[in-house]
């Protein structure tokens, strides 16, 4: 615990640049985070935040190199979008995988017209998702049960690449439509609140104790709460935040 404690008051010493696209690095970090999840130590879209200065030292004595909890966090949201990308293109009828090459055997017609709704699936074209085995297990249990519901073509919270730092005016633009998206969240909660049952504003309450802003499940979440009074009915007859974590997680089924 001290030992954890004192590598996060070091962070900002000898930081390494991290590069998710390569092999060995990619490989230790997914077995690491294997490690953390089986041991129960999952959090909404991610792990907790205990999980990650453990995994930092673990990479610093295989790798010889320093990372940030940010920069951790920011390589498990790219793989993970990765994951999603991939997993939804095999959701599609008659997807055309080709399980030796683990690649899509698509016509040039229909790669074209998936690239131009869904642009970041060019980067399996000619290639597989790398540690598709890994990813699986890290990902596809939530995914299968709804843990992350994000849109390929708006949602611009997770990372298109591995760069640690964004531009400063890409970030004022995230944080612009964030207020924006809230801003409009809060007219259509305020508009609820005179519908029968427990208030949008009730349900929100116990949310935001089980996840933040920054979460896709967040709004996924609030959506339904929007969407059918029996949904805030359930959700506010559940005992524990572990079976609302669940019933969160369902919802994403109903998105595919």
């Amino acid at each position: 615990m001290l030992v954890g404690f004192l590598y996060v008051l070091s962070q900002n010493v000898d930081i390494s640049r991290a590069n998710w696209t390569d092999p060995i690095q990619r490989k230790h970090f997914i077995d690491l985070c294997l490690q953390e999840a089986n041991k129960g130590f999952r959090s909404g879209g991610g792990l907790k935040s205990s999980a990650w200065p453990r995994i930092a030292e673990e990479l610093e004595k295989l790798l010889g190199k320093r990372y940030t909890s940010k920069q951790l966090k920011n390589g498990w949201d790219y793989m993970k979008r990765q994951y999603l990308i991939w997993s939804k293109m095999m959701t599609m009828t008659g997807h055309g995988y080709n399980s030796v090459t683990k690649t899509f055997d698509w016509p040039v017609e229909k790669w074209e017209e998936y690239l131009q709704k869904y642009p970041e699936a060019k980067q399996f074209r000619f290639k597989p998702l790398a540690n598709v085995e890994e990813l699986e297990a890290l990902f596809g249990g939530v995914l299968a049960t709804g843990e992350t519901s994000i849109s390929l073509e708006e949602d611009e919270d997770l990372p298109r690449n591995t760069n640690d730092e964004a531009v400063g005016s890409k970030k004022k633009q995230k944080k612009r439509k964030k207020e924006q998206t809230q801003e409009e969240m809060n007219r259509i909660v305020n508009v609820l609140e005179n519908f029968e049952g427990p208030s949008v504003k009730e349900c929100m309450k116990i949310l935001k104790r089980l996840l933040t802003y920054e979460d896709p499940l967040y709004y996924v979440t609030i959506n339904a709460f929007c969407k059918k009074k029996e949904y805030r009915e359930v959700w506010m007859k559940m005992e524990s935040d572990e079976e609302r974590m669940g019933w969160i997680q369902s919802l994403y089924i109903h998105t595919l």
